[in-house]
């Protein structure tokens, strides 16, 4: 698959497919992204907020990193991989 050049992407696109990627995420990826992402939150602060592992914290944010890339960079993300 060949990668878009994000450089002509519109931030009201952007949202959008951000919106997109936090719907075909699990609540508990979405929160990590967000978290680590946006907050700079420390893995092991959530760790304890969810009662989880490290290793938890980065294999949710590891899944949720690759559903946010693959709506980034699709070109009809709600479509491309309906079943995520």
């Amino acid at each position: 698959m060949r990668r878009r050049d994000l450089s002509t992407v519109a931030s009201a696109d952007l949202e959008r497919r951000l919106r997109i990627a936090l719907g075909k995420m699990t609540a508990r990826q979405g929160d990590i992204f967000l978290s680590i992402r946006f907050d700079q939150t420390p893995y092991e602060e959530l760790a304890a907020r969810y009662g989880i592992t490290t290793n938890q914290v980065m294999t949710d944010f590891a899944r949720a990193l690759c559903k946010w890339s693959r709506c980034l960079h699709a070109r009809f993300p709600s479509l491309v991989w309906p079943w995520l």
